[in-house]
């Protein structure tokens, strides 16, 4: 693209985002309901039949990022978009590092008798289970984003579990070394990418990562696909080694102008690794030798597994071969400009690549996505106008990295932070089909609370059972309280997150609030079994939502929400729950960490008083907000900016010690399972190391505290 042409496109874009407050624009017709008043509309509006024609489209065929497909599939979503009015409808391009596998030389274990003789290849692709495949199965490769690619051959395999940090110390326990081995590691528990770093920090050679059955296929392998949700022998987990941007370009946009790392240095693992299916697997299980593995390690295959150490005649050789290079993605952004406040935006986001064909992650929510912008598009013709600008985000790239996502917020980091007012984010309808859930900030519980009492419950079994909401059955199956000790359950549980989706940069880096919303499976089943396998198909989508009414209910829960945070006057946000929240995760941290503090010498006490200061002033505050003039615009304006800025005030410049691209001193993705957040989480990394310092400590307790204390400042209206 000619430099000229990427200019004037990022002008267009950042227009789109700041010129939008021309007066002019504004006054073009009245509003004519607020959120009430349309509250009805928007859930009526929303239509299965909308929702599966929208979901046929997106996996007729696999797209994963950069591929014709996917981009075709952009170009689509772009003119729906235009179709259902949206202003502004632009393809964003970023060019990118991606990862792929060859088609040529696709990635492989093989298994040596003791004369060197190849006994057992893995299979590089998912075997078929259909009579009639879907389109493009026999083209999906086994691969995970961003391995290292070589050859390694070994006489040691050692079984690691889910490979966690206390996976990797019960086997120092035992007294068994991974370094120069290949570790088998099963999936799940943990992000993929932590149990590789983990096992790459104790210098294994190599990790194989498999799908054991006691978590994707409880009943067998004869009830499994395309009986069951269950997973096939051959189903594959694909997915990347890294969740944070494009890894040329850290902490810039992936744009025409930008300065790139040299390859070698990107964060990435420096070790091969390759995901397998369990019937693969059972072959390395069947020769480990050893000792017996833990009960709790043992899984659903009918063997029994040991933890391995020299295979005793045996080698494995692991062979990888991805090829690495830089593409073009794009992102589809259109809005609906608000009427009173048009430079503040929510946005709404989902993503629309996919590892095969995307079946659940992410069709399922980027068909709901879809049939939301046909909805409030018929509402804005209708006359209805938002108080504030809804910027709808289909983001590129999110499987590989959270690419698409991370880079436009980069891009536009100043108009973000300073304008935006939270961040909506679907990446899938369901896991399972057992309860709704949320993942969120504080900040959110309780809007996401109120609202999901709104939505009918699309399970009607509950229903009969006299659990007519979302809400109803949430609080049922998810209790914050599950103990009978502390009383019945009075407001339902919600999950954390971390780098896990697209959410990723707009909390950890801008600090604008933030969720996810999807239905979940039940404790002890597990979730989506067929995930990023070539399984997850359309037809998977039907197996678990027949009718698509869970879809319905997730349109009508996102679009409600959307609806609230651009139509109420007062932002919906939950300042006592936060500072709640807060209080209470430092007490937790103190009685984990407050011996090693002692030790140490660092005091709490400036943190304890700047954590006070905070919970004072919110009480104060909301006191004051009951009683100010409402009717008056820039008083509005004065109270919503300063809830804006509680949450943007946690946000250091300098990153966390060790992690200079997280910004959040309260809540980042966890060093431990990148998945799920830590609170406090520069003091924790520091606390689990054995050879932290004093001052290490005391130099990021100053920093935590300064943040607070500015926190607790932006809600007084003043400097001292």
């Amino acid at each position: 693209m000619k430099s000229s042409m990427l200019i004037g496109l990022v002008a267009s874009i950042t227009a789109m985002l700041a010129v939008i407050v021309i007066t002019m624009v504004v006054v073009m017709s009245p509003n004519t309901g607020g959120p009430k008043s349309y509250e009805n509309i928007l859930i009526n509006g929303v239509k299965t039949d909308s929702i599966r024609e929208f979901l046929r489209n997106l996996t007729a065929s696999p797209h994963q990022a950069g591929s014709a497909r996917d981009l075709d599939i952009a170009k689509w979503i772009k003119d729906q978009w235009t179709t259902h009015g949206l202003s502004d409808v632009k393809l964003i391009p970023y060019e990118v590092w991606l990862s792929h596998p060859d088609a040529d030389n696709p990635n492989m274990f093989h298994i040596l008798d003791d004369i060197g003789n190849v006994i057992y290849s893995s299979n590089p692709y998912q075997p078929p289970v259909e009579e009639t495949p879907p389109a493009g199965q026999e083209s999906i490769l086994s691969f995970s984003a961003f391995s290292a690619n070589g050859t390694v051959q070994v006489s040691r395999v050692v079984y690691a579990n889910y490979g966690s940090v206390d996976d990797f110390d019960r086997l120092e326990e035992y007294g068994i070394d991974v370094a120069g081995a290949i570790v088998l590691v099963r999936f799940g528990k943990l992000f993929r990418g932590d149990k590789v770093r983990f096992a790459e920090e104790r210098g294994a050679a190599g990790v194989i990562l498999y799908t054991d059955p006691q978590d994707a296929a409880p009943l067998g392998p004869e009830a499994t696909y395309p009986k069951t949700v269950y997973a096939p022998p051959g189903s594959t987990q694909l997915g990347s080694l890294s969740l944070q941007g494009d890894l040329l370009t850290p902490g810039y946009p992936a744009t025409e102008s930008a300065y790139r790392i040299p390859e070698e240095q990107a964060d990435s693992p420096g070790i091969p690794v390759q995901p397998v299916g369990y019937e693969d697997a059972q072959q390395i299980l069947s020769i480990l030798k050893g000792e017996r593995a833990p009960d709790e390690w043992q899984g659903g295959l009918d063997i029994e597994y040991l933890l391995g150490g020299d295979l005793a005649g045996h080698e494995v050789i692991l062979d990888v071969n991805n090829i690495n290079s830089r593409e073009q993605v794009y992102n589809v952004v259109g809005s609906l400009l608000g009427q009173e406040e048009p430079d503040r935006y929510i946005l709404i986001g989902n993503h629309y690549d996919a590892w095969t064909y995307g079946g659940i992650d992410p069709s399922s929510a980027t068909a709901t996505h879809l049939e939301l912008t046909r909805v409030f598009g018929e509402m804005y013709r209708d006359g209805w106008r938002p108080r504030r600008t809804l910027v709808f985000c289909s983001w590129a790239a999110e499987e590989p990295g959270v690419i698409g996502s991370t880079e436009f917020a980069e891009q536009f980091s100043a108009i973000l932070k300073d304008r935006a007012v939270a961040y909506l984010n679907v990446d899938m309808v369901m896991e399972g089909n057992y309860s709704f859930m949320a993942s969120a900030v504080p900040m959110l519980y309780d809007v996401i609370i109120d609202t999901s009492k709104a939505v009918p419950n699309p399970d009607q079994d509950e229903v009969e059972a006299g659990r007519a909401s979302l809400y109803d059955t949430w609080v049922h199956r998810f209790p914050k309280n599950d103990s009978e000790e502390e009383g019945p359950a009075s407001e339902p549980r919600f999950y954390t997150f971390g780098s896990g989706s697209d959410f990723r940069a707009y909390v950890f880096n801008l600090g604008i609030p933030s969720l996810d919303l999807c239905f979940t499976s039940a404790p002890d089943e597990p979730g989506l079994p067929l995930y990023h396998s070539a399984y997850e198909t359309y037809e998977l989508a039907l197996l678990m939502d027949r009718e698509l009414r869970f879809h319905q209910a997730t349109a009508r829960m996102w679009g409600l929400l959307a609806l609230e945070f651009s139509s109420r006057p007062v932002l919906p946000f939950s300042l006592k729950q936060y500072s709640d929240f807060v209080k209470d995760e430092f007490k937790i941290f103190k009685k984990k960490y407050g011996g090693k503090l002692f030790l140490l010498g660092v005091s709490t006490a400036n943190l304890d008083a700047a954590i006070k200061s905070l919970s004072k002033n919110v009480d104060d505050f909301l006191v004051e907000l009951d009683a100010a003039d409402w009717n008056n615009n820039l008083v509005l304006r004065t109270y919503n900016d300063a809830m804006m800025l509680m949450e943007r005030a946690f946000l250091s410049p300098f990153g966390l010690p060790a992690r200079p691209l997280l910004n959040h001193v309260l809540l980042a993705p966890s060093t431990l399972n990148g998945y799920v957040w830590d609170v406090f989480p520069g003091l924790r990394d520091l606390l689990r190391n054995s050879n932290v310092t004093a001052s290490e400590v005391n130099d990021h307790m100053a920093a935590v505290t300064h943040h607070f204390n500015m926190s607790a400042a932006a809600l007084s209206f003043r400097f001292w």
